[in-house]
């Protein structure tokens, strides 16, 4: 495991890490925490004075983002899926289906009683269930 920033330029209080660490951390190189970090996919760290330092949720960030890209998603599909669960939009709203109250009773439900064979996969990887909770230290 990554040690943690214990040096006197760091923020104050535990787990604050420098991106040497923290991609250490995710199983990854410091190259690509800055490819992600340069896509809007990774929050800006906490800077002092030149030196950025990242918390547990950067990691939990990261990890989900490189978990997406091992399921295959390409970074611009993970840029979008980020931004709705940043948002709060909901699974139905990021595919474009119609919400039950834009449908009215003069139309018909074109998606009545049609589940795809692939929605419980679907909803697994929901942008809302995706970051999991840090790890204990």
């Amino acid at each position: 495991m990554a040690e943690l920033v214990r040096d006197r330029g760091a923020p104050a209080g535990a787990g604050w890490r420098t991106v040497d660490d923290l991609a250490k951390a995710a199983g990854t190189t410091t190259r690509q925490v800055r490819a992600l970090q340069t896509r809007g996919l990774l929050p800006p760290p906490r800077l002092v004075g030149r030196t950025g330092y990242y918390d547990a949720e950067h990691l939990a960030r990261l990890r989900a983002v490189l978990r997406l890209q091992g399921r295959g998603f390409s970074l611009a599909a993970i840029v979008i899926l980020m931004g709705a669960w940043e948002t709060g939009m909901t699974l139905a709203e990021v595919l474009g289906l119609p919400q039950e109250s834009a449908v009215t009773s003069d139309e018909p439900d074109v998606f009545a009683g049609y589940h795809p064979p692939w929605r419980g996969r679907l909803l697994s990887i929901v942008p809302t269930t995706m970051l999991e909770e840090p790890a204990a230290s």
